[in-house]
């Protein structure tokens, strides 16, 4: 029987009984194959496999005060995962809320009690009586409409400055054409309280999976490709702002404003499906991608990350590949101690493989390899920062490093594959430190993404794509959080 069915066979009374029980389960079912095994380190980075029963399906996940780690399950069920033999590496997970009517796809501490976002609602979870078990189910919002299909749900769940909490139900596309009802707050950005109001933020998303806010307030949000998404992006959330995905309720264009780009655009075969996403802000703990961005990607079954920077006004950046070789990721969490927490998964209606999950942890190995951190742009050309020094000589050789732009237009169809490609041209490397610093022969243009390709031994990533909103001009402040390393082109 499927961890779905056993959920659809467990009665009221008796799930209750399992919950005051806290029944504990370990690691005596049946794992996928690389049970606590480790997957290949990216420069620096070790990922261990929590020996946790395969049949843990995790959707959403959040690290409480106290350091423990919940996930919200496919089966409807929201799980702590402890350490039972307290050597440092969870083992086994208990019951501490459900069943939710639906799969989560939201997850947010809130002090000692779990915010949810669920298809047809945002509900607050409390354990008023201290006993494990949360007795109190809250609904902060219901204030959208839900269907029937499978790929209707509700996202999130990032905190606003103000103190209210932000969700998305995902596109329209799940209703059908001419439908009455209150799917007016589909595809938008929406915000729940301080108070008990629901308003609408921002407008033009399709399936928003991955939120994260940055220290100083600012909300980030992964978007799927297909139709007017042509790539997978990393999105800055803009109150009253358009992300370019129309909904039934809008004209067939859209809404008569610009569109607020991506401030990451994620090339086609590196992504497909990206989820979710976070913040590096561990203190350093997370070594030298700290203040970075982590995403999952669920089609090819790795990680990446990106960084960001600020350039005449507008937010963008680069991405780059980070972990391969996972089940399936679709969330993740930084602990408290630094390491990166990423549940996987694989599910038939998703690419028809048997229905199993898994928890990765990440930890920075204390010792940075080679390969590319950073990319930076400058007027006539880019800074690439690597984790350690490169070699001299090879690093001044301008033939090592390969750069082509390209662009997505959409056409009408579910995808848009790359249109205007053009290599370019670099004429010079100057290296500096852990970074080099290349010249182009042609001038950059906004709006083409930049692949970014490098030639030097042992290199690993040695790729990046550049998203150019702005071309920078002669001062360029990289993001807003560190703008204390101003970089001139004198």
């Amino acid at each position: 029987m499927s961890s779905r069915s056993r959920m659809n066979a467990i009665q009221p009374a008796l799930t209750l009984l399992l919950g005051l029980g806290l029944g504990i389960t370990g690691a005596t079912g049946t794992a996928a194959a690389g049970e606590g095994g480790i997957s290949p380190q990216p420069a620096g980075y070790a990922a261990k496999r929590l020996p946790l029963p395969a049949d843990i399906l995790p959707s959403c996940m959040t690290v409480r005060p106290d350091g423990t780690l919940v996930v919200g399950s496919m089966d409807g069920d929201i799980l702590l995962v402890v350490d039972t033999d307290r050597d440092g590496l969870p083992d086994a997970y208990r019951r501490w809320a459900g069943t939710l009517p639906h799969w989560p796809l939201g997850l947010l501490a809130d002090g000692d009690d779990l915010l949810v976002a669920t298809r047809g609602a945002l509900l607050r979870l409390s354990d008023r009586d201290d006993d494990g078990w949360a007795e109190r189910w809250t609904t902060l919002s219901d204030a959208w409409d839900v269907s029937r299909d499978h790929h209707d749900w509700t996202t999130g769940i990032a905190r606003w400055p103000d103190g209210g909490w932000v969700v998305s139900p995902v596109t329209d596309d799940v209703r059908a054409k001419g439908v009455q009802g209150r799917h007016y707050l589909r595809g938008k950005a929406i915000k729940v309280g301080p108070g008990p109001e629901t308003t609408v933020l921002a407008e033009g998303l399709r399936y928003p999976t991955g939120w994260a806010t940055r220290r100083d307030g600012a909300v980030f949000f992964t978007d799927n490709q297909g139709q007017q998404k042509t790539t997978c992006e990393i999105n800055l959330l803009v109150a009253g702002g358009w992300y370019g995905y129309p909904s039934q309720a809008d004209p067939p264009n859209g809404p008569s404003t610009a569109i607020i780009p991506p401030v990451v655009r994620i090339p086609y075969p590196w992504a497909r499906s990206v989820n979710g996403l976070a913040f590096a802000e561990t203190g350093g703990r997370f070594g030298p991608l700290e203040g970075q961005l982590v995403l999952c990607e669920y089609n090819n079954r790795f990680i990446l990350r990106a960084s960001l920077e600020e350039v005449e006004g507008q937010v963008q950046g680069a991405c780059y590949p980070f972990l391969e070789n996972l089940l399936g990721p679709l969330c993740l969490a930084f602990a408290l101690d630094g390491s990166l927490y990423v549940g996987s998964l694989r599910e038939p209606a998703w690419g028809g493989e048997p229905e199993q999950g898994a928890i990765y942890r990440v930890s920075y190995a204390g010792r940075p390899a080679f390969g590319l951190k950073e990319v930076s742009a400058h007027s006539d050309g880019f800074t690439l920062t690597f984790f350690t020094p490169p070699e001299p000589g090879p690093a001044a050789e301008a033939p090592r490093y390969h750069v082509r732009r390209y662009r997505h237009v959409f056409r009408g169809s579910y995808h848009s594959p790359p249109t205007d490609e053009q290599g370019l041209t670099v004429t010079s490397a100057a290296l500096r430190g852990e970074s080099v610093r290349i010249t182009l022969q042609e001038p950059l243009i906004p709006d083409r993404i930049y692949e970014i390709r490098v030639d030097l031994p042992g290199a690993n990533p040695a790729m990046a794509h550049y998203t150019m909103n702005r071309v920078p001009k002669k001062i360029h402040h990289k993001d807003t959080e560190n703008k204390d390393s101003a970089t001139r082109d004198d």
